[in-house]
């Protein structure tokens, strides 16, 4: 762990930490915490090259930081 923390970060924050890593807009956050809790499915996130605001390939990438950081499969 490079910080000294009494607690582990939440997932929260490790979600956040995720999303500003990839340039995503804060509110993406919500999203990726979907896509975690199994509300939105994973398998939406492609790329299909319509020039998207914010992209789905990205969030996908996002999403997969965020897993491998809090150790899920």
């Amino acid at each position: 762990m490079s910080e000294d923390r009494l607690f582990p970060k939440s997932v929260d924050e490790v979600i956040l930490e995720k999303v500003r890593f990839f340039f995503l807009p804060d509110r993406t956050a919500a999203f990726v915490k979907n896509i975690l809790d199994g509300k939105v499915s994973e398998r939406a996130l492609i790329c299909c090259n319509s020039g998207c605001d914010v992209c789905n390939e990205t969030i996908y990438n996002c999403y997969v930081a965020v897993k491998k950081e809090l150790g899920l499969p």
